[in-house]
């Protein structure tokens, strides 16, 4: 047979090990929840038009990246035997660059002064550059797990409710989505894994799924003319749809 659920590799049986070809693989739950996230950001990758801002550009950036992350992240999980946490940097940078990308696109509304966005811009950059090195030399995804909540909660959480208060209605999603993923804090942190077949990984990949499409949601309720005022105006009554 090519595939084997026995166990000769010495994997932790928690991790659900088994041999395809000959191959000691692990957390075959990681892989198919990855590529669920996946294929859903790659779906709104493409989806996502028309591009003709900057804050369009980033945020059909961010799915792109974001949708490479969780695509190799499958494979950091199942051949963690022979690439160990080495397997997993991909998956680490391309999240913390996907996290860029939407950070951007947060501050890239002129509904903040520009001296502003370019405090925020250079906190971005600083953040992804310092905490991408610390992780990788470090070994450490915690300092991943840091870039992306800072990102999420301040970026589009916080900028979101600013947004929304501004009469913006279509970034009530991005709050929303936000909300989604913040339990994943507490399950990372507090080790909840609700089964053997759907541990914290897998339960994180499914609310992370929901977030992003939240996200697009929301992005996707800016129509053009709306869009462009925004972009255009400094200061502005909004009235949004509901």
């Amino acid at each position: 047979m090519f595939i084997s659920l026995n166990n000769g590799c010495n994997i932790p049986a928690e991790k659900l090990p088994f041999e395809l070809f000959g191959l000691c693989l692990q957390e075959p739950m990681a892989w198919v929840t990855n590529w669920i996230i996946a294929a859903t950001a790659f779906f709104l990758y493409f989806r996502f038009k028309p591009v003709e801002n900057t804050f369009q550009k980033h945020w059909k950036l961010f799915y792109l990246y974001f949708g490479l992350s969780t695509f190799f992240s499958a494979f950091g999980h199942v051949f963690f035997m022979y690439f160990g946490v080495y397997g997993k940097y991909p998956t680490w940078i391309l999240g913390m660059i996907a996290a860029y990308h939407v950070g951007t696109a947060m501050i890239s509304l002129n509904i903040l002064p520009s001296r502003v966005k370019r405090t925020f811009k250079y906190i971005l950059s600083t953040k992804l550059i310092v905490l991408m090195v610390i992780a990788i030399v470090m070994k450490n995804f915690v300092f991943v797990m840091a870039d992306a909540t800072l990102t999420y909660l301040f970026f589009c959480l916080g900028l979101g409710i600013h947004y929304w208060r501004k009469g913006i209605q279509s970034f009530k999603y991005t709050v929303i989505a936000v909300l989604i993923l913040f339990p994943s804090i507490f399950i990372f942190t507090l080790q909840f894994n609700p089964h053997v077949w759907f541990n914290k990984d897998d339960l994180s990949h499914v609310l992370m799924a929901m977030t992003i499409v939240f996200f697009y949601l929301g992005v996707s309720r800016l129509n053009e003319i709306e869009l462009e005022r925004i972009l255009s105006l400094n200061k502005f009554k909004y009235v949004g749809k509901q």
